[in-house]
């Protein structure tokens, strides 16, 4: 039976108990994707165990290591060792609220034991764009950024340069935007398509983002398209970080 040992850098998106002294734990890593692992021991009152706790927290970069068999019939793996990395992001306040975001993007959109090395430099440049930021707005940016990512990875990107029927976009002209034949350009009555079912967006808004500059009065109709695209694909579940926001 053959048997390679992995080593990653890694991420935490998701952790909960498992059994009596372990935790289940959702890594986020390069080359495998989302990857679940067993992580023994560490729910005892041990300082050892205390301070994995500690490493096992959000932003927070880990190395990990598993030995991988060929047969393997699930995707939970038993990790053999975990130490921190030199990479952290202190993230506070609705800064780490917008990090909780992309992680639960990450856990419910991303298909576990892929390789996805280049969204994974993506996800530490937002999280060291969202340690920076100075306020909602440039938080927002770094969000809408990484859906464009994650979205590109998943296959599911859409453009943002043409329209529908293969014509460059006008910025004095507003689009409908559906979900699975693009954009089209107004007068919208003209369009056999029932308008309920897409998204009114500027081009100006959508060239500038194909150009990826910010625009502070495209925020609100970025953050709308971009909610409408990510719908079917995270289902009727709400995203429970947008409660945080709220609340």
């Amino acid at each position: 039976m053959l048997a390679t040992d992995i080593e990653q850098q890694a991420f935490v998106l998701h952790r909960r108990s498992y059994r009596e002294t372990s935790l289940l734990v959702t890594f986020f890593t390069p080359d495998f994707g989302k990857q679940n692992a067993v992580v023994k021991g560490v729910r005892s009152s041990s300082k050892t165990a205390q301070v994995k706790q500690a490493w096992l927290q959000p932003f927070q970069g880990v190395n990990i290591s598993w030995r991988d068999n060929v047969n393997r019939q699930s995707d939970l793996v038993s990790l053999r060792q975990l130490e921190p990395s030199h990479i952290r992001f202190p993230l506070g306040g609705e800064s780490s609220i917008c990090g909780l975001y992309l992680n639960e993007l990450l856990y419910r959109l991303l298909y576990p034991s892929l390789e996805v090395s280049q969204l994974f430099t993506e996800y530490q440049q937002a999280l060291y764009d969202l340690a920076i930021a100075e306020n909602r707005n440039q938080q927002a940016w770094v969000l809408r950024k990484f859906e464009f990512a994650l979205l590109s990875e998943l296959g599911y990107a859409f453009q943002t340069e043409v329209d529908y029927y293969q014509q460059p976009i006008q910025a004095d002209k507003k689009y409908l935007f559906h979900i699975e034949l693009g954009l089209f350009p107004e007068p919208f009555s003209q369009i056999s398509l029932d308008q309920n079912q897409g998204i009114v967006v500027s081009g100006q808004c959508l060239l500038l983002f194909a150009q990826k500059t910010y625009c502070e009065s495209c925020l609100t109709e970025w953050k709308r398209l971009f909610r409408y695209v990510l719908m079917p694909y995270l289902g009727h579940k709400p995203i429970q970080t947008r409660s945080l926001f709220q609340s």
